[in-house]
């Protein structure tokens, strides 16, 4: 093969000076880049482009196949006599032929110039911060480090067809050092708490990072002083259910009681808190913790150490916690062996009762603490101050439990609402004072005009309250009703200013003392048109409860049927089953932010949260009601 070396001021230029010399044309030769021209300063002068010019002889040309392959990151190729082969540019390659960039596939042609290059490289500036939280308990570093990105060409053996292919290789370079990070932490005043390791780690990530580099140590709240149960409960126990639902009578406890002499309960002291420091080293103050006051009821005594309270005589136990007031007494309990009815009288205990037999028609039952009925309640009032079960049926009955309760959580919405407004109140009439100097009469007058016009919900709440006393006075203490004349006089009739702080500590002694009222509940098997009014939950164990009439001060739940009636739960309902096919009305009602849980409900039921009714047209199954406050009405998950 006839081979020469041409120059010339450009690419073309020596590729066509060649050819002349050669008397070929482009078809006939093969032709080697072996440097390209460079122009220097201004285009004054330039380095020559120097090409390698072979000769194929039309023997040569008719026996070699078509091929193309890149060795040493250069690209050669052949063509056959009737053909020639293919590219397929791949990611980060360039490809030019005579000049001209192509891309996809392309078709070599015999004497055709390829030139292929690797894109440049490209640099992914990196980033750094340091951030932290809004409580000042963690700082956290991101790091992004910059990442400088270049193509190397690929080499591949000869083919009719290739792809030309460059490999991507990363370089990491960090953003940061050690001592900017430091000093950073300076500028944000982050001492305490910073984690070395964390830190170093981070410096060497290869890619996008978060790390907290700084952690605050959180406080450990105290415990106040408290009474440990250790005999007894607050709670009477249940007799062992069977798998199918019924009840071993066997196996039956009953209200738990304790003998005279035994411990009933520990006094544990208070627990302090510990501290924590925030990550700008500001300590985390906890608060202070108080020892508990145990005030001592009827049928208890203290032991010598002061740490133990014994049982004096039997009963069970009980311990009614008051704000930091514990106090603790024994409750006694009557056993009642065989049916109340008219052959006995009304059974009414000031403690527990357990009844072995049935409540007959017409009598009544009522407790200081819990009942327990064995059997079933016919035509007949159990009334409880505590909880109260029947392990069989209540008929045309009426349960009540936790009455007092209920009528001390309505006065305490009240009470809660009314020291709301008494201290806005007296931070007012405290700025008035300083501006104005009032005292004496005008000052009476000056409370009056507040309540009239910026303190409406004060009068309101007051008037609410001593309505309440009015109407269940039989079920309060003494003392709920004096606060109630108390707030009458010194608010609406004296406006009495300067006994208004005497009276707010006396509220808040009120509400911190009854705030953590005991939660009792009632639970039975199957109810038929009857009453039941709870302070706490209300559940139904067996068949379920047919017209009906229900008050829960916590949450309903009915393992059966509902039929018929309307309930309500304060903190909401479960029914497996409610309404029936004949369409018979069911009313059942929670308060906004309450749910309503149905597995099966029937045409015509009818259920209400808030203010807000809904009446289900249709046959509806595995049913969630619950109010949405964005909507403004009633929002269903099936």
């Amino acid at each position: 093969m006839e081979s020469i070396i041409s120059k010339g001021n450009t690419l073309d230029e020596a590729i066509r000076l060649g050819l002349e010399q050669l008397q070929a044309t482009r078809e006939q030769v093969s032709i080697e880049i072996i440097q390209h021209e460079k122009k220097r300063l201004f285009g004054l002068s330039t380095k020559q482009a120097i090409v390698k010019i072979t000769k194929i002889s039309v023997d040569e040309l008719n026996d070699q196949d078509a091929k193309v392959w890149m060795e040493d990151g250069r690209l050669f190729y052949q063509r056959s006599s009737s053909e020639g082969p293919s590219i397929t540019i791949g990611e980060g390659v360039k490809l030019f032929r005579n000049g001209e960039e192509v891309d996809r596939v392309v078709s070599i042609k015999q004497g055709d110039v390829l030139e292929v290059h690797a894109e440049e490289e490209k640099v992914i500036e990196g980033t750094w911060d340091i951030t932290v939280d809004s409580q000042k308990m963690q700082a956290t570093l991101l790091i992004e480090p910059t990442l400088h990105k270049r193509y190397v060409l690929l080499d591949f053996p000869p083919a009719k067809h290739a792809q030309l292919n460059a490999q991507i290789l990363t370089e990491v370079k960090p953003v940061v050092t050690y001592e900017e990070i430091t000093q950073r932490l300076e500028q944000l005043h982050i001492v305490h708490g910073i984690l070395e390791e964390n830190i170093n780690e981070a410096l060497q990530a290869t890619e996008k990072i978060h790390v907290a580099i700084a952690q605050g140590t959180p406080s450990q709240e105290g415990k106040d002083g408290w009474v440990e149960v250790k005999a007894g409960s607050n709670q009477p126990k249940k007799p062992k259910m069977r798998q199918d639902g019924t009840v071993d009578y066997r196996e039956i406890e009953g209200v738990p009681s304790v003998q005279a002499g035994d411990v009933i309960a520990v006094i544990h002291p208070a627990q302090p808190g510990i501290p924590g420091k925030r990550v700008t080293g500001e300590v985390i103050p906890v608060r202070d913790t108080f020892p508990v006051h145990v005030q001592l009821g009827k049928g208890v005594a203290m032991s010598e150490d002061g740490v133990k309270i014994m049982a004096v005589e039997s009963g069970r136990p009980q311990v009614v916690q008051k704000g930091r007031t514990a106090i603790v007494s024994m409750i006694p309990k009557l056993v009642h062996q065989g049916d109340v009815d008219l052959s006995t009288g009304n059974v009414r205990f000031k403690g527990d009762i357990e009844i072995i037999g049935n409540v007959q028609d017409g009598m009544e039952v009522e407790a200081e603490g819990s009942v327990v009925i064995f059997q079933n309640a016919n035509r007949a009032k159990i009334q409880a101050q505590q909880s109260i079960f029947i392990y069989q049926n209540l008929i045309s009955g009426t349960v009540i439990s936790g009455e007092q309760k209920m009528a001390v959580t309505e006065l305490m919405e009240s009470l809660n609402t009314i020291r709301q407004q008494l201290e806005r109140m007296i931070v007012t009439v405290q700025q008035i004072t300083v501006i104005s100097n009032v005292e004496g009469k005008n000052m009476n007058w000056v409370i009056g005009k507040l309540i009239e016009t910026k303190f409406q919900s004060l009068q309101a709440a007051v008037k609410k309250y001593r309505e309440i006393c009015q109407t269940k006075r039989e079920q309060l203490s003494e003392a709920w009703i004096q606060l109630g004349e108390r707030l009458h006089t010194c608010i609406l009739v004296q406006k009495a200013y300067e006994s208004f702080a005497k009276l707010l500590r006396d509220l808040e002694e009120m509400i911190s003392q009854n705030e953590q009222l005991s939660v009792d509940s009632i639970e039975l098997s199957y109810a038929l048109n009857s009453v039941i009014h709870g302070s706490g939950d209300v559940v139904i164990t067996g068949k379920g409860c047919y017209n009906c009439n229900i008050y829960a001060g916590g949450k309903l739940v009915i393992h059966g049927v509902l039929r018929g009636g309307e309930v309500y739960a304060q903190k909401g309902i479960y029914v497996r089953e409610v309404g029936s096919s004949s369409g018979i009305k069911t009313v059942l009602s929670v308060p906004k932010g309450e749910t309503i849980q149905m597995d099966h409900v029937w045409e015509g039921t009818v259920i209400r949260i808030g203010k807000k009714t809904y009446t289900f047209m249709e046959e509806k199954k595995a049913v969630c009601a619950r109010w949405n406050e964005e909507a403004g009405e009633i929002q269903f998950e099936v």
